[in-house]
């Protein structure tokens, strides 16, 4: 089957290789970057198999020190069953990995192929995991599945045959299993340990520290009810693998029907549930009586359990609670719209008719400075949504180029704080993503993106000329 020219360009791009001098240039590029703008472009320069394995070491141990100077110490994913308004864009901005520990990861495993005994110390110096508690108001919770897949990694790889015979591995898990505190560890925990390798004996101990874990773990609720949803089904596949062992699965299953006893008996919020969620407390029980529950455990009672308190319920997962963004959201839908409710079709939007509209709604869009009642970043989040659903929309040509230029004019001057960059390198990671699969749409503007004068911008441009990412590594951010 012949492939789009659109989807073989990145490829082709990549087989031809960059030369010596484009690769020095990014590089030296990423040091008057961001540090988590720097910190990315090092990991993926350093993915370049034409470098010398020196030089691919060497930028991933300088990625990995400049990884703790990001304003985000971890990941963080939506824990609604449906990612939409702010909760979608912010869990596009986390699928970046430009967090702290996401960065270190990466460098980590980058490191793995080239100098697995690097690989490991590097891994040592990563701080312990220490998740803050999340309130009612959060829909966003912690992702830590990355850091537990490369533990099972490193372990499995950087020790030599002599610490095999020692138990070391199995040594250096339980140190970490050991830590578990929270209810977004349990369920990357329970696959780490699905698949780790080593003696029965070595397994049950493994199991037993996983055990003593669960029992002590008190978590907010909303960690609760996302870290539940998940560990229901890894646990099962647990205990099927300890009896494979022909170990007992009860210390693990007791374990886990006690945090889930005590965790539902604790402070819950009052929206827990709702519909909204990922896996309401009556599914998360429900799992266990009908997989887990197996005799001498009795079943959870739901209703013999009384919550301790019923706190607050989930904020902000609407776009336009403020009037100023509802007139804009009320134009913009009447340019996919029309006024018998049918959406626009494609040749519609190539009439002038449509474009001049289009314009119009660019011209209310500039002149949209502020919004009641909500602070300057979650009116650049209401802003830079308009604009990327309207490049979605606008055909090729001159229309999508003027789009194009203001959505860059409106990056340029509307830069966040640190704490919030990565929401704001969002944006910047999709036009250089959407460029590299439709060259032919952007006319001028790749030009321009090229030669922004921000660091940040021009890095992304650069970058993904000479390691472009494949379609399955920008679909996420998109």
């Amino acid at each position: 089957m012949r492939l789009p020219v659109l989807v073989l360009l990145p490829a082709l791009a990549a087989a031809a290789g960059p030369s010596s001098l484009e690769i020095q240039s990014v590089v030296d590029l990423a040091h008057s970057a961001p540090p988590e703008v720097a910190a990315d472009a090092l990991i993926r320069v350093a993915a370049l198999d034409q470098l010398a394995k020196t030089r691919r070491v060497e930028l991933l141990e300088q990625a990995f020190a400049l990884a703790p100077f990001s304003a985000q110490p971890y990941k963080r994913r939506t824990g609604l069953a449906r990612s939409i308004g702010p909760s979608g864009f912010l869990n596009r901005a986390y699928e970046q990995d430009l967090d702290t520990l996401s960065l270190q990861l990466r460098a980590v495993e980058g490191l793995l192929p080239l100098a697995p005994q690097k690989a490991r110390e590097h891994f040592l110096e990563i701080t312990p995991l220490r998740l803050p508690q999340l309130s009612c108001d959060d829909f966003l919770v912690y992702d830590v599945d990355r850091f537990y897949d490369v533990l099972g990694r490193v372990a499995a790889q950087t020790f030599s045959a002599k610490e095999v015979r020692d138990e070391e591995p199995a040594k250096f898990l339980a140190g970490y299993i050991a830590t578990v505190s929270s209810a977004a560890q349990v369920a990357p925990v329970a696959r780490l340990l699905e698949g780790a390798a080593g003696k029965d004996t070595e397994f049950q101990s493994l199991i037993t520290a996983f055990a003593g874990a669960l029992a002590r773990i008190s978590s907010d609720d909303r960690s609760f009810l996302y870290g539940a949803n998940a560990a229901g089904p890894a646990i099962q596949r647990l205990a099927d693998q300890s009896q494979r062992r022909q170990i007992s699965p009860m210390v693990l299953l007791e374990a886990y029907r006690r945090f889930l006893n005590s965790n539902l008996a604790g402070t819950r919020c009052a929206d827990d549930t709702q519909n909204v969620w990922a896996a309401p407390a009556a599914n998360v029980a429900a799992y266990f009586n009908d997989k887990l529950a197996i005799p001498p455990l009795s079943p959870i009672d739901m209703s013999s359990i009384t919550p301790a308190k019923s706190d607050g319920e989930v904020k902000g997962l609407a776009w336009c609670e403020d009037p100023e963004c509802r007139a804009m959201r009320d134009q913009f839908q009447a340019l996919i719209f029309g006024e018998n409710g049918a959406a626009s079709q494609p040749q519609q939007r190539e009439q002038n008719e449509w474009q001049s509209r289009a314009r119009d709604f660019l011209g209310a869009l500039a002149a949209w400075t502020q919004s009641t009642g909500i602070g300057p970043v979650e009116h650049f989040r209401e802003k830079i949504a308009l604009f990327s659903e309207l490049v979605v929309i606008v055909p090729n040509g001159p229309a999508r180029e003027f789009v194009l230029q203001s959505m860059l004019g409106f990056l340029i001057q509307n830069r966040l704080p640190p704490e919030n960059r990565f929401e704001w390198l969002l944006p910047v990671s999709q036009l250089s993503g959407r460029m590299g699969f439709d060259p032919a749409g952007w006319g001028e503007t790749a030009d321009d993106l090229r030669r922004a004068n921000d660091s940040a911008i021009a890095l992304s441009m650069a970058l993904e000329a000479i390691a472009p990412r494949s379609l399955s590594a920008v679909m996420p951010v998109l």
